[in-house]
């Protein structure tokens, strides 16, 4: 009974966000810019990566990376949070390059 339990909560857990938009929240053209940048190098749109049924959470956050001369390069860090796994992207802001991009589970 615990098990069918888990199954329809997880079942209904996860359809209660099906259709919802995960980048309407961000109105900032920097994190907006970066969500679309992953969405380009994932070969979808920026609609189909914010209503995508498996992605859970989509998370856009300013971040900076300091390099071996001390200057500071502005980032975004984009991550994409699905029920098993969550794959992390750093976008770099002045061009839109991802330099980094990496997924791994959630257990």
């Amino acid at each position: 009974m615990r098990i069918f339990a888990l199954v329809l909560m997880s079942v209904v857990s996860s359809s209660a966000f099906a259709g919802t938009n995960m980048c309407a929240t961000y109105k900032s053209q920097r994190m907006l810019n970066a969500i679309n940048t992953v969405a380009a190098r994932e070969e979808m749109s920026f609609d189909e990566l914010c209503n995508l049924p498996k992605v859970l959470g989509v998370e856009a956050m300013p971040s900076q990376i300091v390099n071996t001369n001390g200057e500071v390069i502005p980032y975004t860090r984009v991550q994409l949070h699905m029920s098993e796994t969550s794959c992390l992207y750093m976008v770099r802001d002045a061009d839109q390059v991802i330099t980094e991009a990496r997924c791994y589970s959630a257990w």
